[in-house]
């Protein structure tokens, strides 16, 4: 058997963490969505296709020297059933199909005895998936695409199990209103003729779609880990909890570590740095002295080096915070921080920081409000408070007590510009 893994996608809820990188590679607990998938169903299968096109060079690039794995890109039209498609000429007999931005804990062995299947998980919300209706038999006999009055609080779990049939059901779907190809509408021919099995999966799943779904499946896999300490440990270090520190990491004199938390290698702690739980420090980053980082993950080579506080937030490669650098995460009434996703304004979680991307650089004294965006290749000088998303590549200043923001100037400012 084969699994086929649609990668393709853009993940434009999650940006700016998908500015320069696609969904499935963003980090999680300390490797990329697409690793955790991959590493479910490599033991079941004999060959791994990765259906590939946004950001494609980033997943080739990881994966390239994995025997297991091969490339497929997916052409001109879109979706998720053409994704699908993409691999009729590849794969042999019956397959598994995977969505590129779950994080789940079954292990999948029961779809394996079945023809046709599709996993199915209970949610608070279903209003805003695929709702699933099932008969006594558990065979799918409705599909209700985000329905106002669901029928159940099954949803469609973004994993499924085909015969090769599926193929010639999917080269005769027409594309839907958005000029897509979609599996959806090829299961629906399935599910006239009572063809589709519905598998509840067991455990946790999480279908990443917003920058704290990232946080949440996080922080429950850091909760699976167990201490690993090869890094090096200077004196006087506090560590309490599950704690994985690689080797080649570093923790400085007098820091302290709570678990569960994963050091990467090349990191650096310290000294008198506090690390709170569910923190993934990458490869080669740099919590400075007195600085604190809590619920968080930060990217590789971005440096927080003294004075800062980070907290539940998602910090992208390649940042550099000046001193004191404050990303608040709590709201004072304790609602909801609100997060603009995709032009509208919609709540979140009750503590959540900011999400950042790459290559940003703060001044000296910088403060977030909590839920703010800002993009890749920004510039936020000293003693700004940053109330508002920041576009990717805008310089932010503050000159006679007001913001000034300059897009697209980056490039031909120096170090000591103003932007003017």
């Amino acid at each position: 058997m084969d699994a086929v893994i649609l990668c393709a996608g853009k993940g434009e809820r999650l940006r700016p963490l998908t500015e320069n990188r696609p969904k499935p590679m963003i980090p999680v607990a300390g490797k990329p969505i697409l690793e955790h998938i991959i590493e479910k169903v490599e033991n079941l299968v004999d060959n791994i296709y990765l259906v590939v096109k946004y950001k494609k060079e980033v997943i080739i690039e990881h994966f390239k020297n994995r025997p297991k794995i091969k490339f497929l890109e997916q052409g001109e039209i879109d979706g998720t059933g053409q994704a699908v498609l993409t691999a009729k000429d590849y794969v042999d007999g019956d397959f598994l199909v995977l969505n590129g931005d779950i994080i789940f804990e079954d292990d999948l062995e029961k779809f394996l005895k079945c023809k046709n299947a599709m996993a199915l998980t209970e949610v608070k919300n279903p209003e805003n998936f695929g709702v699933v209706v099932l008969d006594k038999d558990n065979n799918i006999i409705e599909l209700q695409e985000k329905p106002e009055n669901p029928k159940s609080n099954l949803i469609n779990a973004g994993i499924y199990k085909f015969e090769d049939e599926i193929f010639e059901i999917l080269e005769d779907i027409e594309p839907s209103e958005r000029g897509e190809v979609e599996l959806t509408d090829a299961i629906k021919e399935l599910i006239k003729d009572r063809k589709i099995k519905g598998i509840k999966l067991d455990g946790y799943w999480n279908d990443i779609g917003r920058p704290w779904d990232i946080l949440d499946a996080n922080k429950h896999l850091l909760g699976k880990i167990k201490t690993s300490i090869k890094g090096k440990v200077e004196e006087n270090v506090v560590i309490k909890g599950e704690v994985i520190i690689e080797e080649g990491a570093t923790i400085k004199a007098n820091s302290v570590i709570e678990g569960p938390a994963i050091i990467k290698k090349g990191a650096v702690v310290g000294p008198l740095a506090y690390i709170r739980p569910n923190t993934v420090l990458m490869e080669n980053t740099f919590v400075g002295n007195s600085s604190e980082v809590k619920g968080s993950i930060i990217m590789k080579n971005t440096k927080i080096p003294h004075l800062s506080y980070v907290g539940d937030s998602i910090i992208g490669e390649n940042c550099n915070f000046g001193c004191n650098t404050i990303t608040a995460n709590l709201r004072f009434d304790d609602k909801p921080v609100k997060v603009n996703i995709k032009g509208k304004r919609i709540g979140s979680v009750r503590k959540l920081g900011v999400i950042m991307g790459d290559n940003v650089k703060t001044g000296i004294q910088v403060s977030f409000m909590p839920g703010v965006k800002v993009g890749s290749n920004c510039w936020i000088g000293a003693n700004c408070l940053i109330d508002k998303d920041v576009e990717s590549n805008t310089f932010v200043y503050k000159k006679e007590e007001k913001i000034i923001k300059t897009l697209n100037t980056i490039g031909g400012l120096s170090n000591m510009g103003i932007g003017e």
